[in-house]
């Protein structure tokens, strides 16, 4: 099986000065890219490897673009010449990053898979606004944001399953969610340090879910500052059980892992929960091992 290089490929799309300069990219979708090429290479023995490394490089780059477009601030008004410049570039990569996927696979001769993500891209849109007005509403409790995350970050990548033996459909799909889950769990732990008038995740639908009436006034009343915010987080132990959701789902993955056949299989997907294992080991490390 070739090495996983689809970061190194996807470097020419996205190391921009302009880019780097003036904003920060989120996340790369690493994990659920590197369980695709995998699958991907393992339905043929690895022979069409570069049909999986396109593939692979195509779901890279429209999570990407996605993702960076959910970094956009909406309130667009008063907002002094540098943000605006981040925000003008955050939507202009996104929708680099989002189209680049045409050139890719129309050069390799995939035409009906332009299609195929088109339709996935536009079911994550319709997700996006689902979601975006459940949080405006306060409709969903922390765990349900979760789940409504892991739903998101799916139907580009379950695009891929009918080049897929379906005897690996519920192993792949399985396999999907917990990543997300993983990646998801990961991204709130960063941002949770991020004062809720930016970032209204985990964190906060936690703290509104079971804080006091006092500290749920305080959140939804005139601005929280980061010395009141540090406190809430430390108070409720938020990222503590962040650790925890993130450590479970780990385990859960290891298991499924355990049903994938062939050695090469499960030690490629293992090193796709190496970013995860970091944080929560020791504790996850003894399991590995074991």
């Amino acid at each position: 099986m070739k090495p996983y290089r689809i970061t190194e490929l996807a470097k020419k799309y996205i190391d921009y000065d302009m880019i780097s300069t003036h904003t920060a990219l989120p996340d790369f979708p690493v994990p659920r890219v590197r369980l695709l090429y995998t699958f991907l290479m393992d339905r043929d023995g690895g022979k069409s490897y570069r049909t999986a490394e396109t593939f692979a490089l195509a779901a890279f780059l429209v999570q990407l673009g996605l993702d960076i477009h959910d970094r956009i601030d909406q309130e667009s008004h008063r907002k002094e010449e540098r943000s605006m410049r981040s925000r003008q570039l955050k939507v202009l990569a996104g929708d680099y990053f989002s189209s680049a996927f045409y050139e890719l696979l129309a050069q390799a001769g995939e035409i009906e898979m332009i299609s195929v993500m088109s339709a996935a891209i536009c079911e994550v849109n319709k997700l996006k606004v689902n979601l975006y007005s459940k949080l405006k509403g306060m409709l969903l409790s922390a765990e349900d944001y979760l789940k409504e995350h892991v739903h998101l970050k799916m139907p580009l990548f379950l695009s891929f399953s009918h080049l897929l033996d379906k005897s690996v459909h519920n192993i792949w799909r399985l396999l999907l969610a917990e990543l997300s889950r993983c990646e998801i769990i990961l991204s709130e732990i960063n941002s949770s340090g991020e004062l809720p008038q930016n970032h209204r995740g985990y964190a906060y639908l936690k703290i509104m879910e079971t804080g006091t009436f006092e500290d749920k006034e305080t959140l939804t009343g005139s601005s929280v500052g980061d010395r009141e915010w540090k406190s809430l987080l430390a108070k409720y132990g938020v990222k503590e059980q962040l650790i925890v959701l993130l450590h479970q789902s780990v385990e859960r993955t290891q298991l499924l892992l355990q049903e994938c056949k062939g050695e090469t299989v499960r030690s490629e997907l293992g090193k796709a929960l190496e970013p995860f294992i970091s944080i929560i080991s020791p504790p996850c490390r003894s399991l590995q091992e074991g």
